[in-house]
């Protein structure tokens, strides 16, 4: 079943704003896995908390902090006007939590192209478990999927990762999304990914349809 709810207007009268809800499932076919995507609330915070905590996490988001002051960020977010931000689950299992914006809309914008459907991700995994490059591969794809069936019109998704988050862009370059440039951030020194869905349906998701139907 694909089901998806990535708020594919992008107006805020139309965004979703029950926490729990599911906005979004895959079963990838070659991993067998099935991905889903829920709208966090208060109900997450302490697994979120515990996630941000997490030594690897924080050298890169750089928020260690309270659950008050955590819970003061998720509220800012669920409130954005371009922002979703989500609980992924791997079979069940909750284990990423993952910004899905509108990019255009972003401060992001003002240091690309910005073209008015293009989507961006800001993500952490924050299970041990479900780490590692096939992990990686399953989901993100999912992810990528879920992202492109919810508005025809968006062909690019971009992140903007640390520039020295090395291991984050090899895996991202295995799925077609490609570093554009560094550039500075207020707060950091980033690079700009981007993927396409053109390239993503022909040379990803299709070899992925080709590897099921041979095995």
């Amino acid at each position: 079943m694909n089901i998806v709810n990535l708020w594919s207007s992008g107006l805020v009268q139309d965004k979703p704003c029950e926490s729990g809800v599911l906005l979004g499932e895959y079963h990838h076919p070659y991993y067998n896995k099935r991905f889903s995507l829920k709208l966090i609330g208060h109900n997450d915070l302490a697994r979120f908390c515990r996630w941000m905590n997490d030594p690897r996490v924080a050298h890169f988001w750089q928020q260690a902090w309270s659950e008050e002051k955590q819970w003061q960020y998720l509220s800012d977010k669920l409130a954005d006007a371009h922002t979703l931000p989500l609980i992924g689950y791997l079979d069940d299992q909750p284990f990423a939590y993952l910004e899905v914006y509108w990019a255009a809309r972003d401060k992001l914008a003002g240091y690309y192209d910005a073209a008015p459907y293009d989507r961006g991700i800001h993500l952490l995994v924050g299970e041990q478990s479900c780490r590692g490059p096939d992990n990686f591969r399953c989901w993100m794809t999912c992810l990528s999927h879920l992202i492109y069936q919810s508005q025809p019109k968006t062909q690019r998704i971009v992140l903007e990762p640390r520039a020295d988050n090395v291991r984050l862009m090899n895996h991202m370059a295995g799925l077609g999304y490609h570093k554009q440039f560094e550039f500075d951030f207020p707060h950091k020194r980033a690079a700009l990914l981007m993927g396409h869905r053109a390239h993503f349906y022909e040379q990803i998701l299709a070899k992925h349809d080709e590897c099921e139907s041979v095995a």
